[in-house]
């Protein structure tokens, strides 16, 4: 890990790439690269973030398939858990060496600089950090390197426990919401996500507070309370609470920097929509399905590829006479990268309302889920008329809140494959109407002979056996002593 952040280091000013819009303080001249601001590296940390959790390989073969958003058109092995390898390196890699080294060197620029602000610009970063580490210990599983992964003079991290990341996660973001000060400036360039705005960071700090908290709920439910109590609270700075304040990276119109996934498009159809999400779409008559799917070429029906096909056996090969396609809602060149959105945020206090917990919240579980849904659909352009007819046909049941508000909130995060995989590993909802299963097994069975039904994490690269072996091996003692796929995450419990 040493090495590749040496190697980063020295290619850090002459690889940023350049952009346009929101990403100017990236797009200098490269003779002047060698003076690299704190703006520049924080733009270039949530490119690069962006990029790692939306890319085809990433979002499409990995997160978009577990969740069963996305259906192979013929190249089905992921879809069937078996992954490739230098695929899973690069993604620990971009985390770790690119997006976290980046805030790094950022962090260094502003504590010898001491501009005004400085501090809210170190607390900004600190909070891009907790998400990305975030992803990394979810993504894996649990123990991951944490507390000594930016250490420059610890050539082999050790890994921190799930619990510890968590708990170390929590505090990072309760210290950094204390930090950040309204009547300070933060980033007056380069921040593509929410402008330099102070109050927004902090409302997006106390929001993936909850996320994290909600996550761990069964494993550490007295640790999770606490800390949901504190994001609640007001005069902590408060939570997204309007479309406007949810967190997104925006891509642009043209390439480098539109969204990857339209850029993969346009090279071939690898991607389809799959059965399960489209046959529960149609059960209810959700109008989102126009705005999330293509229908068939010259007709309004929508189809969805079955899952987990044999390569080359019945797939559609992207023939759309065959099977819909997505939409522009998820590949279009600008659409965006949602980090943490509003409707995810509803179904959050839904949950928190229907577990009953003692947090101050005023509104009811019913009424959070409805704004979940309405959020969802105001986002996806859907008009109040069809959004009311909607919420009739899939009414709240308090008695099966964990299928109600699971199930809505995974259609709500399309687009976000990794966490909607991570919160149907967490909630393990079916149908709250029919009591029926929403997903499917792999059609042509599992290529992991661990792997029954889904993969519960990502196996570890195989670089860290020999980069990191001992901490690589105690890594995994806590994990049943194998890297396996099919390893619950510590939090998962049900």
């Amino acid at each position: 890990m040493k090495s590749i952040k040496n190697i980063t280091q020295l290619l850090l000013v002459t690889c940023i790439t350049a952009c346009t819009g929101d990403f100017e303080e990236i797009n200098k001249d490269p003779n002047g690269a060698a003076d690299v601001s704190s703006s520049q590296l924080l733009t270039n940390a949530q490119f690069n973030f962006s990029n790692n959790i939306t890319d085809e390989w990433n979002n499409g073969r990995f997160g978009m398939y577990y969740a069963q958003y996305w259906s192979s058109t013929y190249y089905t092995e992921e879809s069937r858990y078996q992954i490739r390898e230098t695929v899973n390196q690069t993604m620990w890699n971009t985390f770790y060496t690119d997006v976290l080294y980046e805030l790094q060197e950022l962090q260094k620029l502003e504590r010898v600089s001491q501009r005004p602000g400085f501090e809210n610009r170190i607390a900004i970063s600190e909070i891009i950090k907790t998400l990305t580490f975030h992803f990394l210990t979810d993504i894996y599983g649990g123990p991951i390197p944490y507390k000594e992964a930016l250490d420059p003079d610890v050539v082999t991290p050790k890994y921190d426990s799930g619990e510890e990341v968590y708990l170390g996660m929590l505090a990072s973001l309760e210290e950094q919401v204390k930090a950040l000060d309204d009547a300070q400036p933060g980033y007056t360039s380069g921040d593509a996500v929410y402008d330099g705005d102070v109050a927004r960071w902090k409302k997006f700090a106390n929001s993936l507070r909850l996320r994290i908290a909600l996550r761990m709920i069964d494993a550490k439910p007295a640790e999770a309370t606490e800390a949901i109590k504190k994001a609640l609270d007001p005069a902590n700075g408060g939570i997204i609470s309007r479309q406007e304040e949810s967190a997104l990276f925006t891509w642009l119109s043209a390439a480098p920097n539109n969204n990857p996934l339209n850029e993969s498009f346009k090279v071939r159809v690898d991607f389809s929509m799959s059965k399960p999400f489209i046959d529960h779409l149609k059960l209810y008559t959700d109008p989102r399905l126009p705005v999330f799917a293509r229908p068939l070429l010259n007709t309004n029906n929508y189809v969805g590829e079955v899952y987990g096909l044999n390569k080359g056996s019945g797939n559609s090969n992207g023939d759309r006479t065959t099977v819909s396609l997505p939409g522009d809602y998820a590949i279009g060149a600008e659409a965006p990268t949602i980090w943490l959105d509003l409707a995810e945020v509803k179904f959050m206090l839904a949950e928190i309302a229907a577990r009953g917990l003692n947090v101050g919240l005023k509104g009811t579980a019913e009424q959070y889920y409805n704004e979940g849904i309405t959020a969802s659909m105001q986002s996806a352009g859907v008009g109040n008329t069809a959004i009311t007819d909607y919420l009739k046909k899939v009414p709240y049941n308090a008695a099966k809140w964990k299928d109600c508000i699971g199930t809505q909130k995974w259609i709500a995060m399309y687009t976000q494959g990794i966490q909607g995989w991570l919160e149907r590993l967490r909630l393990d909802f079916k149908d709250p109407y029919t009591g029926k299963a929403i997903f499917a097994l792999p059609a042509a069975g599992s290529l992991d002979s661990d792997v029954k039904d889904v993969s519960t994490r990502m196996s570890y690269p195989l670089t860290e056996v020999s980069l990191n072996g001992a901490h690589y091996n105690a890594a995994l003692e806590r994990l049943g002593g194998r890297n396996t796929k099919a390893v619950k995450s510590w939090w998962d419990k049900y």
